[in-house]
């Protein structure tokens, strides 16, 4: 927290944000991958063994410019069947702002059940919750069916293939600008599927839905609608086709007879498959998971593309957000030439010998410029350099639950952000900010520009652990960046730190001076008018969220035996910061490093490809989630001091309506009834010449 007496609180939330984005975009641009493909979705073809030809007849095969995805799996499935099968990808418009591609439904479910997180379903200590969920999930799912009436329960009885799911734009309707629609192929499975469309039927009815039948190219399109609520200015319609050879459900006749019109042969216009950045992606995607999936005897699960701000937009849009006069962050984005990042996509194999799943994947981004920045405005922050794949340091303990680092060059990436930041706030503030607190005569008179930036090296760590017995303060977080000269840092954050009047100086190592800030009642209240410019509240709102952080410690700690470098070091629990410096300084031995699944996740990132990276996380699923896990049971996750708890509390609180465990999680079974299903889980990313090459993975 840095203190400039002169300066408004907008004015100080400029360095505080620019500083944020530097130091922590890069995490969130590397862990969105994380959650990408982990459980269901389609058919999957084994690989290795006796079968390894399946290799070219899934995701894994050459992928030739005019096939960037996996259809050999359905194809290779179409030829055994008596009518010939053209792929949902070969119908489907290039249009498409994202889909979802389940390559054999019947295949997925049955590799699905041998993952961890199939088997934890099914373990009887987990069911007393799993049927307390039953009817929460079926509020959800209800309110999927009522876009497209299909249910992924439907899909799970009536598919005997793939499945797809996919997102349409049409920016030319103001009323329904997105679209969504369900392809399934259904070959074999005529009787299911005539029970499962009269269900459908019968539900739509019972919930008002009108039916009317249509003809088109002698196929029936049963349209539903239903009578708009007062003041509704959206039309809403679920249109579904079966026939003998797949389903098609949408929320749009239109996407239904466009896509009989395509299976006819005579198309609109070119199919997603022709589409250039979707062929790219998924080409890419399938070289790199060819030799691992083939190794590995894995199935071909899922496959996904999108295009980032499209779906961005549809997301907004599907969940009904108002934002009013606020700040629009996707153009926002768009203005700052984060556009350059046209696409996104990858594919998933599951239930092999070694990996429970693995997933490939590449993110899209050609150079705008000839400049070495590669981007444009802000856009130039997306500089990650790529560098061998660095052992463990020592200084890092056994305890340690999450290590994350990424190589991000911070002295571009800050100034990168003025644009930014400036655009935000609809001022050209930044400059004087930096200006200011350099010259303040009151301030702590910091010259960031010259002394701080430089002597940040381009390499950021970021690790958890949590402490026993877990309370709600368990979950602990320490970030370091190495540094060029400690000296002259050291001597910025005592400026900085003097300057804060919640600030003091705690004990800590010989020759580690490290401060300890507890936040205070001081007027300035520098975590709300941080994040008070990005809450939907009411400026009146005299109950709004406390910050994210109301104590933290910061150091310079200078090199040691147990580290290569100095570090600034900025901590979320002072005491985690204390035991780090002493492992620095004081030579302790390889911790994380030398615990043996860490070193699992370590060999199996280099056998995966991990030579020369520009971010790698290593995760301990067990330790991750050991703290969440338990306050969860107990109901106590939300009171937690940790800053996914803190933004919890600012987006599920308001859903809750009270209720002291909507969950039900005090059902769940004791940790250490499941911990055995909690598997460790590696990824990493490489910096290409246009955009990333992204691999994810858990061990079994």
């Amino acid at each position: 927290m840095i203190y400039v007496s002169n300066l408004t609180s907008s004015r100080l939330r400029i360095l505080i944000l620019s500083l944020a984005v530097c130091s922590f975009g890069g995490f969130s641009f590397a862990n969105a991958q994380d959650s990408v493909p982990s459980t269901p979705v389609q058919k999957p073809t084994r690989l290795g063994g006796t079968q390894s030809d399946a290799a070219d007849q899934a995701s894994t095969d050459q992928a030739s410019a005019d096939q960037a995805s996996t259809d050999q799996a359905s194809a290779d499935q179409a030829s055994a069947k008596a009518a010939p099968y053209q792929a949902a990808i070969k119908l489907l418009p290039d249009t498409v702002a994202g889909l979802v591609r389940v390559p054999d439904v019947p295949a997925f479910c049955e590799a699905f059940k041998t993952t961890n997180i199939g088997r934890l379903l099914e373990d009887p200590s987990m069911q007393p919750f799993i049927e307390s969920q039953r009817e929460r999930a079926k509020s959800y799912f209800e309110s999927l069916n009522n876009k497209i009436g299909v249910k992924l329960d439907d899909i799970y009885h009536i598919s005997s293939g793939e499945a797809v799911l996919a997102w349409l734009r049409f920016d030319n309707d103001r009323r329904r600008p997105f679209a969504v629609v369900a392809v399934a192929d259904v070959r074999g499975r005529k009787k299911e599927s005539l029970d499962a469309i009269e269900k459908i039927d019968a539900d739509l009815k019972a919930g008002g839905w009108n039916r009317t039948d249509k003809t088109f190219r002698d196929e029936t399109i049963r349209v539903y609608n239903i009578k708009p609520k007062p003041g509704q200015l959206k039309v809403e319609q679920i249109a579904i086709c079966l026939n003998d050879v797949r389903i098609i459900a949408s929320d749009r006749e239109s996407v239904v007879t466009d896509l009989l019109d395509a299976v006819a042969g005579q198309p609109k216009g070119p199919s997603i498959s022709q589409l250039g950045l979707f062929k790219t992606v998924l080409t890419r995607s399938a070289r790199a998971i060819r030799q691992p999936a083939t190794a590995d005897g894995g199935t071909i699960a899922m496959e996904w593309f999108a295009r980032p701000f499209q779906m961005g937009r549809i997301v907004r849009e599907s969940i009904n957000i108002d934002r009013g006069t606020q700040l629009d962050i996707l153009k926002l984005l768009e203005d700052q030439g984060f556009d350059a990042v046209l696409a996104a996509g990858g594919i998933a194999v599951m239930a092999g010998k070694e990996f429970d799943l693995i997933h490939k994947g590449f993110v899209l981004a050609p150079p705008t410029t000839n400049k070495p920045s590669k981007y444009e405005n802000a856009a130039r922050m997306l500089q990650f350099d790529n560098e061998p794949l660095a052992t463990i340091p020592d200084w890092i303990g056994d305890n340690v639950a999450s290590l994350t680092r990424i190589n991000v060059k911070i002295e571009e990436a800050f100034w990168a952000a003025e644009s930014l930041v400036n655009d935000a706030l609809d001022d050209e503030l930044f400059r004087e900010v930096i200006d200011g607190i350099r010259d303040d005569e009151d301030g702590p008179q910091i010259d960031i520009a010259n002394n701080v930036l430089p002597n940040l090296d381009n390499r950021i760590l970021m690790l958890t652990d949590n402490t026993q017995p877990v309370q709600i303060d368990s979950e602990r977080l320490l970030v370091a960046i190495r540094i060029k000269n400690g000296t002259v840092i050291r001597d910025s954050i005592r400026k900085a730190m003097e300057a804060e009047p919640d600030a003091s100086k705690m004990e800590g190592p010989t020759g580690v001076e490290i401060w300890r800030v507890q936040k205070g009642e001081a007027e300035d209240d520098f975590g709300a008018d941080l994040f008070d410019d990005f809450e939907e509240t009411d400026e009146d709102d005299v109950d709004a969220a406390p910050p994210l952080l109301d104590h933290w410690a910061i150091a310079l700690v200078q090199q040691g035996p147990s580290s290569d470098a100095p570090y600034l070091m900025f901590s979320s629990h002072p005491e985690l910061l204390v035991e780090t410096a002493k492992r620095i300084m004081e030579g302790a031995p390889a911790g994380l490093a030398n615990v043996a699944n860490v070193q699992r996740v370590f060999d199996s990132m280099q056998a995966l490809g991990a030579d020369s990276v520009a971010y790698d996380r290593i995760a301990r699923m067990e330790l991750s989630l050991r703290a969440k896990y338990q306050l969860l049971r107990r109901g106590e996750l939300k009171d937690s001091d940790s800053i996914v708890a803190s933004l919890m509390r600012r987006i599920v609180e308001k859903q809750d309506d009270g209720q002291p465990d909507p969950l039900n999680a005090r059902k769940l079974p004791p940790l250490k009834d499941i911990e055995q299903y909690m598997p460790e889980y590696g990824s990493f990313f490489e910096t290409t010449e246009d955009g990333w090459a992204l691999t994810g993975f858990f061990l079994k």
